[in-house]
């Protein structure tokens, strides 16, 4: 399995957009791009589920899509607000 992100909701906070997700990952893959759906990112966080001593994922922006790196196997939510 390939990493794989879904969309859990889209609110709109005064004039702000927030997107929040999950991710998974095979057991060989360490991450993958999210593409948010925003032209812009502010923020991001992103929490790892269920896996006991994974380091916290790293990631860059590029206007509205995340990339993010992980440990092997990895899975979790995500949290993103922008424009």
């Amino acid at each position: 399995m390939a990493f794989a992100y879904t969309i859990s909701d889209r609110t709109i906070y005064g004039n702000h957009r927030i997107v929040t997700g999950t991710f998974t990952n095979g057991e060989t893959d360490s991450g993958g791009d999210i593409v948010t759906g925003l032209d812009y990112v502010f923020g991001f966080s992103c929490i790892p589920t269920g896996q006991v001593g994974a380091t916290m994922p790293k990631y860059s922006v590029s206007g509205g899509t995340i990339t993010l790196v992980t440990d092997n196997g990895v899975d979790g939510n995500w949290i993103v607000f922008g424009k």
